[in-house]
């Protein structure tokens, strides 16, 4: 284990940082919060009043000047991911984006391509790092007949971002789809392999709050619903056997198999992926890897031919229930 505090810092100073990067962060002994960059300096200002030694500003090229981090999280809106990110890259700097890659595929593919993004890129999707997954993936690659993945959350009546983002089309690149949909794919595509698109409805052009995906995975059909603006929280992945249906349900962190056995886990899963990419770079006992920006630009791509099979659909477009 490296006996050197890892120097971190961030671009992006919001909700998802507060909630999530800077608390794993902080939970390291072997990690320093460093410098912050946002574009509120007042707002990244009063979030680290209480720690007068880290360094805050506007810009991405004085954070690396001023800071010299070892890793830089990237968490602001999605049209704003690329260019901190390859900054980073180009300075040799370990940097952690949140999902999805990139506002569009064409900012995506630049980041992937990008030579150091294999070594030092990687991107916040948790699921494939829950630890009832490998269980239950060996119930669902023997015998799947077909696969059901539901996320319903309250969105943005619950999550505020401190920037009213989400609901520009140009800052988001899309809506429920872009926003949550990586997360169901990557873990499906950690299961099954790459998939095709069959179909997709969504409830609106632009940014969209209702999802319908029809998947196929060397034809084992899947279904993916996401609401966005639902009145219940559910995020769970239901694959049917010959034997029944086996349940992981990621909010209630547990694995319900056919048979009526109960898995529990107590690890919060929308932490995972940031915990496995700073365990990487702390040199911690047992690390999982990371989300690679390959990997990423598969999701996305996934998520931009279900954009496509939308936008060409016939007849109005359809909200899913």
């Amino acid at each position: 284990m490296t006996t050197e505090r890892v120097r971190f810092a961030a671009v992006g100073c919001g909700r998802v940082f507060q909630r999530y990067h800077l608390p794993c962060a902080d939970a390291r002994d072997a990690m320093e919060l460093v410098g912050v960059v946002d574009t509120d300096v007042e707002r990244a200002r009063a979030l680290t009043a209480d720690r007068p030694q880290v360094w805050t500003g506007t810009r991405v090229d004085r954070l690396v000047q001023e800071t010299r981090p070892d890793v830089i999280s990237v968490c602001t809106p999605n049209d704003a991911h690329a260019e901190p990110v390859l900054a980073a890259l180009d300075a040799g700097i370990a940097v952690l984006c949140e999902k999805p890659l990139a506002a569009t595929v064409e900012e995506a593919r630049r980041m992937a391509a990008h030579p150091a993004a294999e070594k030092l890129l990687g991107v916040n999707m948790p699921f494939r790092f829950h630890p009832l997954l490998e269980a239950f993936a060996d119930v669902a690659r023997s015998g799947a007949q077909r696969v059901d993945f539901t996320i319903a959350t309250p969105g943005n009546r619950v999550w505020r971002a401190c920037t009213p983002w989400y609901g520009d089309a140009q800052r988001a690149g899309g809506g429920a789809l872009l926003d949550l949909g990586p997360h169901a794919i990557d873990l499906l595509m950690t299961v099954f392999g790459r998939s095709d698109v069959v179909a997709c409805e969504v409830d609106a052009p632009g940014v969209e709050e209702r999802v319908r995906l029809e998947l196929s995975f060397q034809g084992v059909p899947a279904t993916l619903r996401i609401d966005r603006a639902a009145r219940k929280l559910e995020t769970s992945v239901t694959v049917t056997t010959a034997d029944g249906d086996h349940v992981l349900d990621l909010r209630r962190n547990e694995l319900r198999l056919a048979d009526g056995t109960v898995e529990a886990a107590g690890q919060r899963p929308e932490l995972a992926a940031i915990s496995a990419y700073f365990d990487l770079l702390t040199g911690a006992a047992t690390p999982h890897g990371k989300v690679s920006a390959r990997d990423a630009l598969e999701v996305q791509l996934v998520v931009e031919s279900a954009y496509e099979h939308a936008r060409g659909a016939n007849g109005p477009l359809v909200q899913s229930r």
